[in-house]
């Protein structure tokens, strides 16, 4: 037995989800900018995978132990160009609106492979950066994971 993560199988699930408008992108579908691609939901690009940490369940020798994994999988959810409003707060409501609908697919779809349990975390609701470092007003969340190893 070997031991095996299934980073690109969750976020292949994720990626699949079907959300109202819209648009979710893989980790190898990364825009390098964001303009006319929101509302856009994308992997994390600085600190995708982080608080990784292997459980050992049993003990064993060459892959026999069991072996749970936790790491949170870190989303950007980019709603709309900062200034898009005619007023600073215009799009507030609907980006809030969507963020509730990507909460309630990721939480209600067991569609989502390769893992055996996700609670997702709110972090920063506010301007936010594309890769290219363009504003946006949006979220950063966070997808903690139970996935068993083996």
């Amino acid at each position: 037995m070997t031991v095996s993560s299934a980073f690109a199988t969750i976020t292949n699930s994720i990626a699949a989800l079907s959300i109202s408008g819209v648009t979710i992108k893989d980790i190898d579908e990364i825009p390098q900018n964001a303009s006319m691609l929101t509302p856009l939901l994308i992997p994390q690009p600085n600190d995708f995978v982080t608080n990784f940490e292997a459980a050992f369940q049993s003990f064993g020798s060459n892959g026999t132990a069991k072996i749970d994994l936790n790491y949170s999988l870190n989303y950007v959810y980019l709603h709309a160009e900062v200034g898009s409003g005619i007023s600073t707060f215009d799009i507030y409501s609907g980006l809030i609106t969507k963020l509730s609908a990507i909460l309630v697919a990721i939480l209600s779809n067991d569609a989502i492979t390769g893992l055996i349990d996700i609670k997702p975390r709110i972090g920063n609701i506010g301007i936010i950066e594309d890769p290219s470092g363009k504003q946006f007003w949006g979220v950063l969340f966070s997808l903690p994971i139970l996935e068993y190893a083996q």
